[in-house]
């Protein structure tokens, strides 16, 4: 599926930006699309002895195929769920990079009151693979799963679940729904989304 100038652009970005290993895990469907996401993931991972690709049955998410890190067997809290073609394809490779450097971008304030936090918090984002605004969506929202063990992000590809994409109504992306309770519509800054996060639990 990648040409040999994109694997080999990205054998060197690996080289260059990981530090330690990282899992992916990926539990398929019975369809097409879970054919072409493993193999995709395969080839990837071929591309650096950093990368590890578990494929697991156990893995739990809202739909399959779905994709999910760990880094020392531990599960981060970052899921993909979808399709990982255009602009998501960066951000899959962007999430690679995260959780192996383990370094989050996000303001000391914003920390601050992540660590305050005690009581679970499920973050659902709705992309699309045209979208210009969902990869950087997604990869802020990724930055907050990976900096508490209390919250858990899943990125979700609506045309490859469109009922439940229908379920909470996405008109508009990125979309942002936390706990079922906030929403947040558009590109939002880390501010916004740290405080539907507080206002989700409080």
């Amino acid at each position: 599926m990648l040409s040999e100038s994109i694997k080999e652009s990205l054998r060197e970005d690996f080289n260059k930006s990981l530090k330690d290993n990282v899992e992916v895990v990926f539990r398929r469907a019975n369809n097409d699309l879970s054919k072409k996401v493993e193999t995709l993931l395969k080839e990837v991972s071929s591309l650096s002895d950093k990368i590890k690709l578990t494929i697991s049955d156990k893995l739990n998410c809202y739909d399959y195929p779905c994709i999910s890190f760990k880094k020392e067997d531990k599960e981060i809290g970052i899921k993909y769920m979808g399709n990982i073609d255009g602009g998501e394809f960066k951000t899959f490779i962007d999430s690679i990079k995260l959780v192996s450097s383990g370094e989050v971008e996000l303001e000391d304030r914003t920390l601050d009151f992540i660590k305050e936090i005690d009581k679970p918090v499920n973050i659902k984002v709705f992309i699309t693979l045209s979208c210009g605004w969902c990869p950087p969506a997604v990869l802020k929202c990724y930055n907050f799963a990976l900096a508490s063990d209390f919250i858990e992000t899943t990125a979700i590809e609506c045309f490859s679940f469109p009922n439940f994409a229908n379920k909470y109504s996405v008109i508009t992306v990125p979309k942002i729904v936390i706990n079922d309770k906030e929403e947040l519509i558009g590109y939002k800054t880390e501010n916004e989304i740290l405080g539907a996060i507080l206002s989700s639990i409080s």
